[in-house]
């Protein structure tokens, strides 16, 4: 965890923005050298990636595969929303609707018996889940490796012990991603992670899916109690962490999203980092690298 002071920040950036951004993303990089180091050197034949809502998980995905191929390593990605079973199985929450987020809405037996099988003989048959029909397809899927190559499946229930219960975990690797570092403004720590994870999120989902923001705000503790409950119990268990906060991003979103959370300033949340971004320089997001994890957040860099 590292304490950011959100003041020295946009001192720095005043003087060279690209070089604040430079440094930022070089440091998240070499966490990434440093993982697939890692499994060159324990042999490792499967990656899981957990971590909770917009921690990165996509794009460090995409990143790792990129950094292994510089080690001579192929990666094939297993999707873990492929385990699904179908909706009509699934059990109900309280509330009476399925519970979409319990681990016990996969096919956790195929799961395990999909790796161990990876384990033992390198190749296995992998299902396809249908999410218009919302039903598992009859055709499967050949998966096999040949060579230096390692199978990456990524989803919040990675690190769940069920799924890998009996296999060898000298050649799994779990690696989990999170924001734990904290911005500090006039001394005081300002953003926790779910705070930052929250912008995040509703920046995405206002862009990607249509999501108001009011819309994020009030799904946001079911999100956190989902987390809660299937994600954070296996953090610990974890080979490696990721903090995937970056030193320049509340200058980011500042840039972002200020004129657009102005129209909800009557929401206490989004009156929270409006009052944050006062604080905040900013920092255009034409300077971010198209390959960045906050890409992930603001979009493609538009031409």
């Amino acid at each position: 965890m590292i304490n950011i002071n959100v003041e020295e920040i946009n001192e720095l950036a005043k003087e060279d923005a690209k070089k604040v951004i430079e440094l930022a993303e070089n440091y998240y990089q070499n966490l990434l050298v440093d993982v697939a180091e890692k499994i060159d050197n324990l042999n490792v034949k499967i990656l899981l990636i957990s971590g909770p809502s917009s921690a990165g998980k996509t794009t460090t995905s995409f990143r790792l595969q990129e950094e292994l191929k510089k080690h001579n390593i192929a990666s094939h990605v297993l999707n873990m929303d492929d385990f699904f079973i179908d909706m009509d199985k699934i059990p109900l929450r309280e509330d009476g609707e399925p519970d979409i987020e319990s681990i016990n809405a996969l096919d956790v037996e195929c799961i395990k018996k999909c790796l161990g099988e990876i384990l033992d003989k390198n190749e296995t048959k992998t299902p396809q889940f249908d999410f218009v029909s919302h039903s598992r397809l009859d055709t499967w899927v050949d998966c096999k490796l040949t060579g230096n190559e390692v199978i990456i499946m990524e989803g919040i229930h990675a690190h769940n012990p069920s799924i890998i219960d009996g296999l060898n975990s000298e050649r799994i690797y779990k690696l989990y991603l999170d924001c734990d570092s904290k911005f500090f403004i006039k001394g005081e720590d300002t953003l926790s992670s779910r705070e930052i994870r929250l912008l995040r999120r509703m920046v995405r989902d206002e862009r990607d899916r249509g999501v108001d923001y009011l819309e994020s705000i009030d799904m946001w503790d079911d999100v956190c109690n989902g987390e809660d409950k299937n994600i954070l119990p296996y953090k610990s268990s974890a080979n490696y962490v990721i903090d995937t906060v970056f030193s320049y991003e509340l200058l980011l979103f500042k840039f972002v999203t200020e004129n657009k959370f102005k129209a909800y300033k009557a929401n206490k949340v989004i009156a929270k980092y409006l009052e944050i971004f006062e604080n905040c320089g900013v920092i255009n997001e034409d300077l971010v690298p198209d390959n960045s994890l906050l890409r992930e957040f603001i979009g493609e860099l538009s031409l």
